[in-house]
């Protein structure tokens, strides 16, 4: 009986198999990290030869204004280039917000759909090594919303017909 609650307090843990889901998580993060990479590098490919994305030279520049005596002596206030910006300049940051915002995002959903195929995979483990230890036979139970329901079903199918 105390068994039981035991595993039933570890199945409510979303963390079960740490190498797997580690592993799992590790790997949809590296393609938000090669995205990430490769859209940055784009960008830097942009800022160094820029082409007709942008107008002009594939320049922006923000427009200051000067105050200007004229002959005259009256004042005037022109525009005049102030700060320059490149496409690199103006992207870079967005996209590395928008990129850390998708790679915490991934994380958190492979941590979850993870949780779906760790809690199984280890269900089957720990009665396999009851199994080998010498324990009585039990049923593998699982939810209905994890992974591997008909490998769990032919395991207890198994575990019913041949060592029972």
């Amino acid at each position: 009986m105390e068994d039981e609650k035991k595993g039933q307090s570890k199945r409510w843990k979303y963390y079960i198999d740490k190498p797997f889901q580690n592993q799992f998580m590790v790997r949809f993060a590296l393609v938000v990290l090669l995205v990430t990479v490769s859209t940055l590098a784009v960008l830097w490919l942009l800022r160094e030869n820029p082409y007709d994305l942008l107008p002009g030279d594939g320049i922006l520049f923000s427009m200051d204004i000067q105050k200007v005596t004229q002959p005259d002596g009256t004042v005037s206030e022109v525009p005049v280039p102030g700060k320059t910006y490149n496409a690199f300049d103006l992207f870079w940051k967005p996209i590395l917000f928008i990129s850390v915002l998708n790679l915490v995002i991934i994380v958190v959903f492979s941590l979850f759909y993870s949780h779906s195929m760790a809690g199984p995979i280890h269900s089957i483990k720990m009665t396999l090594k009851d199994l080998a230890e010498g324990a009585p036979p039990r049923a593998i139970r699982i939810r209905k919303s994890d992974q591997f329901q008909d490998l769990a079903e032919l395991l207890n199918e198994v575990v019913e017909k041949r060592v029972k």
